[in-house]
């Protein structure tokens, strides 16, 4: 019997790519299978080295097992998603039948393989859905859901019986009643800041502001259209594919989105954490030789001279850097204030330390600022003690998967679900003072509209000395035990009769 072939289309966020590049490695270490992964160009060469990372390097047998193909992309904005889905249309009708897939990162086309028995889609590809449905009826189409599942629930919904497409038609009422030069107003409502009441399931009921703990990095309405993919993507997929496990997940959580895929006679698979089993300085040599050995010296002094789990890693992901930069200089005096030293990666574009501060940092021989760091690796060295994050969802779970607890900077999206939750397990804690915006002084909901933060520099300082001195004594000693048991009982869901791996070996069978 030929090896199965299953077609993988990402999207171009890194946070949403790197699961996949880990689930690819690890559907082929499981079944006979074939893998076409379908990425935008730009990131081909990322995905390729990522892929090799999850397999451990040595598989070359394996690792021939997986081709990536780049799609052409638009030079001038890499997110343009128009162009992207052009090239993906082309390749996946080649794909279908069973014809050459040209590469547009290479210049070649890869030789044919049979028609994919399934297209995996990530949740915000919901064109590349309908031109799938279009061009394979026939083949299943899966879904990836890159984020916590009580998230999704939340941002994504309602899921009920007769949800499927209610996000589309709050669009459509709006359109109809103010007219239809009012469809980006129309799709501003829909991820709009407002005093609804949120019950995420499993979480303590929020208001719908305390999603924008920031100032939002992108338009309302870019996204409103995400979240109407997200809904369709979900309503419509043959199965869902989750990066998150039930260790994590509130229990609600996983009972709600199983009672809804149950109505319509479909499955979720729970396939996390989607993180590489091994991570180390070594490792990503590779990648940056000059920026990690820099990296890795530090590392191993600051281990030398202040011991292990000393380090404060910091890094808000490649999207995110505060608005207000001035409350993240106030929480490095606090680390320097109290001797502790840190890493901070700063890899979004829209970043930018001033030279007066990287001069002051660096003369104190505490701080090490670095445009790109290894992020995996930093968490797993023993020196890492703490990790100041921005609580996106791979962050969480590379950090879980490292047993470091952390301290949550949310700006927006799943980051302040996840926060709260995190905070609800026992291993963070979540900084209030540091947001900015609209909405930063707004009461939260669980505070029943008493004390609100000031969000002032004062408050800053004041509140992140209060967490680092609990971090350093007592509470902090159990958050590190508790991210120590999940790290334990993550690292058993992929071995031999591990929950995930099971689950992914009932998704490959459902082609036979």
């Amino acid at each position: 019997m030929p090896p199965l072939h299953i077609a993988i289309v990402a999207h171009t966020a890194w946070g949403h790519v790197r699961p996949l590049c880990v689930l690819a490695a690890r559907l082929v270490a499981l079944r006979d299978v074939d893998i076409t992964f379908l990425t935008s160009s730009y990131q081909h060469g990322q995905v390729s080295a990522e892929i090799l990372h999850a397999l451990g390097y040595s598989d070359a047998e394996l690792a021939g097992r997986i081709r990536v193909v780049g799609l052409a992309y638009n030079e001038r904005n890499p997110l343009d998603a128009a162009t992207i889905h052009t090239s993906f249309e082309a390749a996946f009708a080649a794909l279908a039948k069973a014809a050459p897939v040209p590469c547009a990162a290479t210049q070649q086309s890869l030789p044919a393989l049979a028609p994919p028995a399934a297209l995996i889609v990530d949740i915000h590809g919901h064109k590349h859905m309908e031109s799938a449905r279009r061009l394979a009826p026939a083949t299943p189409i899966w879904a990836s859901g890159p984020a916590s599942l009580a998230a999704s629930y939340t941002l994504f919904g309602p899921f009920g019986a007769d949800s499927r497409g209610a996000l589309r038609r709050r669009v459509d009422e709006y359109v109809a009643e103010h007219g239809r030069e009012h469809m980006r107003d129309a799709l501003e409502a829909i991820a709009h800041p407002t005093d609804e009441v949120l019950y995420p399931p499993g979480l303590p009921p929020m208001y719908k502001y305390e999603l924008f703990p920031q100032e939002p990095i992108w338009k309302l309405h870019v996204i409103g259209l995400l979240h109407l993919a997200a809904s369709a993507v979900t309503h419509d997929c043959d199965a869902f594919l989750s990066a998150s496990t039930s260790l994590y997940e509130p229990p609600e959580a996983v009972r709600a989105f199983e009672a809804f895929f149950a109505l319509t006679g479909r499955k979720m698979y729970m396939l996390g954490p989607l993180v590489p089993d091994t991570a180390t300085l070594h490792d990503a040599k590779s990648q940056q030789d000059e920026t990690m050995s820099e990296i890795e010296t530090f590392m191993d002094d600051v281990l030398q001279r202040h011991g292990p789990q000393s380090l404060v890693y910091i890094s808000f992901g490649t999207l995110v850097w505060p608005s207000e930069p001035d409350r993240l200089w106030t929480v490095l005096d606090v680390l320097l204030a109290r001797h502790i030293p840190f890493i901070l990666a700063h890899p979004a574009p829209s970043a930018h330390i001033p030279s007066t501060i990287s001069d002051k940092l660096s003369a104190t021989g505490l701080a090490l600022l670095t445009p790109w760091a290894p992020q995996r690796a930093i968490l797993a060295h023993p020196a890492t003690g703490w990790f100041l994050t921005h609580a996106g969802f791979n962050s969480v779970s590379e950090a879980l998967c490292a047993g470091v607890p952390l301290i949550c900077w949310p700006f927006g999206a799943d980051a302040p679900l996840n926060a709260r939750h995190l905070a609800q397990l026992g291993v963070a804690y979540e900084l209030a003072e540091v947001r900015a915006g609209a909405q930063a002084t707004r009461p939260a909901y669980r505070d029943g509209g008493g004390a609100v933060p000031g969000c002032t520099l004062q408050g800053v300082r004041a509140e992140v000395r209060g967490v680092f001195g609990r971090a350093c004594g007592e509470d902090g000693a159990y958050m590190r035990v508790r991210a120590g048991e999940l790290r334990g009982a993550m690292r058993g869901l992929w071995v031999e009769g591990g929950a995930a791996r099971d689950a992914a070996g009932e998704l490959l069978d459902s082609l036979l």
